[in-house]
């Protein structure tokens, strides 16, 4: 799928690795200016280098912080911090999240619950809410949430985790509900199914990642977030296989 996303500005989080890096990547060669969001300040560099910057217009942004922090302090100076580099914001894209420990919840330490659901949860609502006035100038401005098969289905040992994913669901669907009815933001989440990834290999350690799909299967389907034809949908929550397949049908 090819989308012009030239002047087009997208912030990422958890850019450094996976899913994340691969978005920055792959958007800023259709055009997008990408801010890159991490923890880790080597990692976003190596990432940074890897933009395109063929077009004079375009310029990227790092933005160094670790979302097990954020508060409402941090993140309007990080509003701030865009707004000095960039008129509007055309996506928010929450993709960063943490595992936690797979253990029973009777045995969950409470000091990872706590950094679990602040780091997935927690962070996404505080940052969309201070980005929601840079969304709101943009002409196809989208927010998309990062989903979990965990997130439908209470499954053991997932905790924190699970709990997070079933809570941001709720969130998204929160902030559709609010707001495409009152502006032009669209809200999605989206559940991008095995993908190979780090938090994968953690989940899962004795998984073949050759038999679980790389991470730029998914650029298409991210894509048609950002399409037009989005526009029309009256769905908010998509899993990639069901996606996938629209996406590849038109």
């Amino acid at each position: 799928m090819k989308i012009d996303l030239v002047n087009k500005t997208i912030l990422i989080t958890g850019s450094s690795d996976g899913i994340g890096k691969m978005l920055a990547i792959e958007l800023s060669k259709l055009g997008a200016n990408i801010i890159l969001l991490g923890r880790n300040q080597k990692k976003l560099n190596n990432v940074y280098d890897q933009l395109n910057t063929s077009t004079s217009l375009q310029k990227h942004l790092i933005i160094e912080t670790d979302l097990n922090t954020l508060n409402n302090i941090t993140a309007d100076e990080m509003f701030i911090a865009i707004n000095q580099e960039f008129n509007d914001i055309d996506g928010l894209i929450h993709n960063a999240a943490i595992l936690g420990t797979m253990t029973p919840l009777r045995d969950y330490d409470m000091s990872i619950w706590n950094q679990v659901i602040q780091t997935n949860l927690t962070a996404p609502f505080l940052l969309t809410k201070a980005l929601l006035p840079m969304l709101a100038t943009s002409s196809l401005p989208r927010i998309i949430f990062t989903s979990s098969g965990v997130a439908n289905i209470g499954k053991s040992f997932w905790g924190a985790y699970s709990v997070s994913k079933f809570g941001l669901k709720g969130l998204a669907e929160i902030f559709a509900d609010e707001l495409e009815s009152t502006s032009p933001i669209k809200v999605f989440n989206f559940d991008p199914g095995p993908t190979r990834t780090n938090m994968r290999a953690s989940a899962y350690p004795a998984e073949d990642p050759n038999k679980v799909k790389p991470t730029f299967e998914l650029l298409n389907c991210y894509l048609w977030f950002f399409s037009k034809e989005s526009i029309e949908s009256n769905e908010n929550y998509f899993e990639f296989s069901d996606l996938s397949k629209k996406v590849n049908s038109t």
